[in-house]
């Protein structure tokens, strides 16, 4: 059996559990440090989850450590852990579930013991555990953001969207699956920089900077919308020849500083300008410049529906 190796971090009140812990954290040994000196030791396989589920269970954890484990090594090392506690004349908070099998159950790796045991204990006359409120929050926004999907879904030329979005997180994000709605955000119909005659279909940002956005303009001497794209990039060196009448020096990210903009006429540009190796070099300069900044601001305007027709479209 491998030894345990805990990480900690300090837990101050009105902080996302998020913000308290960055990394995403899955499967192991956790410890609970209480204002009052108490422990709570726990195993868990989502451990993000269930932290989140004992901050609103208690307001008076002070700090928080974990240990990576693997699910067959859990049982032994929450025991041995709590034994070594014991000894160390440690109090714990656990609580023992009465009336149910005794010994370990997988549905403790879910929901905690303690939340379990507060479950059975509860009565009319007291507050029941409730559901997650990020849960709701998470539905409500998936909600909200299907809308908006299903109305970019009507645009006549959706399929070369599609194809240009899949082509550039494939080729230029690094694990997509794990940064999703985190660090990067996808968004359908945003109303940044929308006018009369301009408004935006759709926009991928990473961090607080939108490297890809597609739009449409309204050209009143055609009395038609036409569609364009730009996607900005790190600084080439030397812009190919193929593509320097389509690109300029933009300056106005603060974060990033000047960046390189190519600009294309339709939503379909992406894929063939991937194919450029400056180009790809470039964009996944800037985007992991972007994505080693943390969690995006722009987080909560995440479109879900959006990013997985998004994941479902790509050809790997």
């Amino acid at each position: 059996m491998t030894d345990l190796h805990f990480r900690e971090w300090k837990t101050p009140a009105g902080f996302a559990t998020s913000a308290v812990i960055p990394e995403k954290l899955s499967c192991g040994i956790y410890e609970l440090s209480f204002t009052n000196g108490e422990l709570y030791v726990g195993r868990t396989i989502n451990f993000p989850a269930r932290f989140s589920t004992h901050r609103r269970r208690w307001d008076d954890i002070e700090a928080v450590r974990f240990a990576e484990a693997i699910p067959e090594e859990l049982d032994d090392k929450e025991r041995a852990t709590s034994q070594s506690r014991v000894k160390q004349k440690k109090q714990l908070r656990n609580k023992t579930l009465l009336s149910q099998p005794v010994g370990p159950s997988p549905l403790d790796l879910i929901v905690d013991p303690q939340a379990q045991t507060e479950w059975l204990q509860h009565d009319a006359d007291s507050e029941p555990p409730g559901v997650d409120p990020e849960r709701v929050t998470l539905a409500q926004r998936r909600v909200k953001s299907r809308i908006k999907f299903d109305q970019l879904r009507d645009h006549a030329e959706f399929p070369a969207l599609m194809e240009s979005v899949s082509a550039y997180v494939s080729q230029v994000i690094v694990w997509p699956q794990e940064t999703e709605g985190r660090q990067w955000t996808l968004t359908a119909l945003p109303s940044t920089a929308r006018h009369k005659v301009n408004r935006r279909l759709a926009a991928l940002s990473i961090h607080n900077v939108e490297v890809l956005v597609f739009g449409e303009m309204f050209w009143e001497d055609t009395s038609a919308w036409e569609t364009y794209t730009f996607m900005n990039t790190a600084i080439m060196s030397e812009v190919p020849q193929e593509i320097q009448d389509l690109t300029e020096l933009t300056a106005g990210y603060r974060s990033t500083g000047t960046v390189h903009r190519v600009s294309t006429a339709g939503l379909h540009a992406i894929p063939p300008l991937l194919e450029i190796p400056e180009v790809l070099r470039a964009a996944r300069q800037l985007a992991m410049g972007q994505l080693r900044k943390g969690s995006s601001v722009l987080a909560r305007h995440h479109n879900d529906s959006f990013a997985d027709e998004v994941f479902a479209a790509m050809d790997l």
